[in-house]
């Protein structure tokens, strides 16, 4: 062996180790650890341990925690440990390769494979334009659009949940993926709620007015007002228009909850000044608690501006005038105004459940979102049903190599064993890249690495003929190696270039799981370009040095 194949060799030894050792973190086995509370009980620990055992992974009890170990584990099932009763805090113990000087990193599971739920929200700047009275920018909306993503990234830091993924999509949606959540009505209804709060007086003239023009509408009368948000502005729109409101009033509804079905519906119009006594962010703390009727409510206190807003509301010019609280819109009370408040505390009233008040008081918490939003998509996947997937998903790509190699072997003889070879190699290849780059893997991803492996055999049979043809004109072994790999070069280069930027183009333009199918497509083409045309044509250039070499297994 010459000495530039030896280093040849080395190279290719040394990328392989590293590939491998990149790859360890995804495919090797992992180690959870449950922290639980000191007064969690000997049921609740139990359930946990039991919990795991019978999925099949090694539980060890600890003092004052529990550690599972075992393949599979994932973002989804950390985050659904950290929901039992007990429990303090759950964490991976990271891989060795994860560490320094390596910093291999995992391969994300998507929400198809690991279970959790997916949200797309839509602005409605159109709303906002109304409420404000201009028309918006492009640089106005993208602030907007940036200011409601930065809070929905606090409010879902709530949830305690792992590695969740929020972004602007390009037609200016946010899209958010949560992983492994178990309550899903508790996340939209925190994400999903605008929750602006808002003190506003109320105009009794014109509230009178607005009741006489819908007393003077028996239809509406007879099946009550809409149900639906957009019917609802259609009908405020109308009853602005014929009571001739002044620019500076607006008509909202005024909203009860009915008792059998604890639905919250509109009972009659209510005209409130535009200008805000007291608005959310001028709010510093608030927290659940009782009135003097015993029902819920959200007692705050205000910032110093806040507390001067408030007083100037409830000052003596304003005693006998209406004060309306309004959330997202909705008008839920409206007290008299009898006390001059000075001390900047005070509560929110409204017949409210329990899970509004703590939403509520989250939402005041972070800050109101800047822009109304429209929930355009909705998906979720249970933790069960991520687990057959990535089961069936790799089933399907087992028996595709399984299938490939045979195929190879039993056509090409020995020169099929090693393209059987590359195929493995290039698999490990595309899964250390993607690693390397922290890569989401979705069931379209997975879809990618079938495609890859039909396309790796691809160029090893145009190679193969290729050698054949040169073997049947009567040239030695070596250089019918040579001469094959030789004129199979540029044919095996245009082919993945095209579907590179095929794959480039997906990418661009492509959504969610396209993108994941380009990616993959991506890494997979230029992975098998380096194992056919580099590490395949050197183990033949090593199989071509054996002295008297007549035939070759092709």
């Amino acid at each position: 062996m010459t000495r530039g194949a030896v280093y040849k060799l080395l190279f290719i030894l040394m990328i392989i180790a590293f590939s491998v050792v990149l790859v360890l973190p995804t495919v090797g086995e992992r180690e959870m650890t449950i922290s639980l509370h000191e007064d969690a009980t000997p049921e609740q620990i139990a359930n946990v341990a039991d919990r795991y055992s019978r999925e099949g992974y090694e539980v060890i009890k600890k003092e004052n925690s529990i550690s599972v170990k075992g393949y599979g584990l994932n973002d989804a099932v950390m985050n659904e440990a950290r929901t039992f009763p007990g429990v303090k805090d759950v964490k991976f113990i990271p891989h060795w390769a994860e560490g320094k000087p390596i910093r291999a990193r995992r391969i994300n599971l998507g929400l198809d494979l690991q279970g959790g739920m997916q949200l797309v929200l839509i602005p409605k700047f159109d709303v906002l334009e109304r409420r404000m009275g201009k028309t918006l920018t492009d640089s106005d909306r993208e602030e907007v659009s940036q200011q409601a993503l930065e809070l929905l990234r606090n409010r879902v830091d709530q949830f305690g949940v792992s590695e969740p993924q929020l972004r602007r999509r390009q037609s200016g949606a946010i899209e958010i993926q949560l992983p492994g959540v178990r309550d899903p009505e508790a996340v939209k209804r925190l994400i999903g709620t605008t929750g602006r709060v808002e003190y506003r007086l109320v105009n009794d003239e014109f509230s009178r007015k607005a009741e006489e023009w819908l007393q003077n509408k028996p239809e509406l009368k007879e099946k009550g007002l809409p149900l639906e948000p957009a019917e609802q502005r259609a009908l405020l729109d109308q009853i602005a228009k014929d009571v001739k409101l002044p620019e500076s009033l607006e008509v909202l509804f005024f909203f009860e909850r009915i008792q059998n079905t604890r639905r919250l519906i509109p009972i009659r119009p209510m005209v409130l000044e535009k200008q805000l006594s007291l608005a959310g962010d001028d709010i510093s703390k608030a927290y659940r608690a009782y009135d003097d009727y015993g029902r819920l409510c959200v007692s705050f206190s205000t910032t110093t501006e806040g507390a001067a807003k408030f007083a100037e509301a409830t000052s003596q010019k304003n005693h006998g005038k209406r004060l309306a609280i309004v959330i997202d819109n909705k008008v839920r009370s409206a007290p008299s105004i009898n006390v001059h408040i000075t001390t900047g505390h005070a509560q929110i009233q409204g017949d409210f459940s329990v899970e509004e008040v703590d939403t509520l008081v989250s939402i005041i918490k972070e800050g109101a979102l800047p822009v109304d939003l429209e929930r355009a998509e909705e998906r979720s996947v249970g933790p069960s049903l991520g687990v057959d997937a990535i089961r069936s998903g790799f089933k399907a790509l087992g028996f595709a190599i399984a299938a490939v190699c045979l195929f190879m072997i039993v056509y090409y003889k020995f020169s099929g064993v090693i393209s059987a070879f590359g195929v493995i190699l290039n698999i490990v290849f595309m899964l250390s890249i993607l690693s390397w780059l922290n890569f989401t893997l979705t069931l379209p991803g997975i879809a990618g690495f079938i495609l890859t492996i039909g396309m790796a055999v691809d160029a090893n049979v145009i190679i193969y003929e290729r050698i054949k043809e040169e073997l049947q004109n009567g040239k030695s072994v070596k250089l019918s190696i040579t001469a094959g790999f030789e004129h199979a070069f540029w044919t095996i280069v245009d082919s993945n270039v095209t579907t590179l930027i095929a794959a480039f183009i997906l990418s661009q333009f492509g959504t969610g799981p396209i993108k994941g199918f380009a990616v993959t497509l991506s890494i997979g083409v230029i992975s098998i370009m380096f194992v056919a045309l580099y590490i395949t044509r050197f183990v033949f250039e090593l199989i071509s040095m054996k002295k008297n070499l007549k035939k070759l297994s092709i």
